[in-house]
C-alpha cells in the first residue's frame, strides 16, 4: 500500500509556497486570514497534527503578533506528542531588521525542530548574526542544536546542501526555487527509506 505523505502548514506566504509545491502530498493548510488578529486557542492542534508526517512553519510568522507566536509555539509542542516532524523555514522577514528576533525564537526551540531550512539570503544574514562563515554555519547549527537536518538552498551555485546526523550531502536541484524544492523533498523523504541513503535518494528526486 502506497504511503500518502500528510503535511500540515501554518504561517505566512513562504509556508503556502512550500505547501503549493508538495505535489502528491495530502495538505492541511491552517487558514488564518489575519495572523496579527486571531485567537490562537481556536486551532485544534491535536486533531490537526494526528497522523501527519510534517508540520511546516516559518521564522517570519512569529513576527505577525503575539497570537501568531503563541500558536506557532503551541504547534511545535503538540507536534512532539502527536508525531509529525517540525520543519522550520528560515527566510528574510518583510522587515529585515527583525530577523534577529525571529532567529531568537528558533534558538529557543531548536530541540523541537527536525528540519531547519534556509533560503540563501537568510543563510547569509544568519551567518552575520552568528559571526560565522556561511560554509561553517550549517554544520555548526546541526551540532549545537542536535537538529537532524539543516539544509541550505543556494540558487547562485545551483546547489542544495544537507547537513544531517549521519554526515552531509549536496546535489544539484531540479527545481528553480527553494520553496518548490522543499515541498517536493518533504513528499519524497518518507518514501525513500531511512538513513543517509534515504536522504540522498529523496534529494536527488527534487
Amino acid at each position: 500500500m502506497e504511503t500518502t505523505v500528510r503535511i500540515v502548514g501554518f504561517g505566512d506566504s513562504v509556508v503556502s509556497e512550500v505547501l503549493d509545491s508538495a505535489d502528491g502530498g495530502s495538505i492541511d493548510r491552517i487558514e488564518i486570514p489575519d495572523l496579527s488578529d486571531f485567537s490562537h486557542g481556536q486551532i485544534d492542534w491535536r486533531g490537526r497534527l494526528e497522523g501527519a508526517h510534517w508540520l511546516v512553519l516559518s521564522t517570519s510568522t512569529i513576527l505577525a503578533g503575539d497570537n501568531a507566536k503563541s500558536a506557532q509555539g503551541a504547534s511545535m509542542t503538540f507536534a512532539e506528542f502527536e508525531g509529525p516532524r517540525t520543519v522550520m523555514v528560515t527566510d528574510i522577514p518583510s522587515d529585515p531588521s527583525r530577523l534577529a528576533e525571529a532567529w531568537g525564537f528558533v534558538i529557543e526551540r531548536i530541540r523541537q525542530i527536525h528540519m531547519l531550512f534556509f533560503t540563501k539570503s537568510a543563510l547569509s544574514a544568519i551567518a552575520e548574526i552568528e559571526e560565522m562563515d556561511e560554509s561553517e554555519l550549517l554544520r555548526e547549527i546541526r551540532l549545537r542544536g542536535m537538529t537532524p537536518q539543516v539544509i541550505a538552498f543556494e540558487p547562485q551555485e545551483n546547489t542544495v546542501v544537507i547537513e544531517h546526523s549521519l554526515g552531509n550531502y549536496s546535489c544539484t536541484p531540479k527545481t528553480a526555487t527553494a520553496s518548490h524544492w522543499l515541498g517536493k523533498y518533504l513528499c519524497e523523504l518518507p518514501l525513500q527509506g531511512p538513513g543517509s541513503e534515504g536522504i540522498k535518494n529523496a534529494a536527488n528526486r527534487c
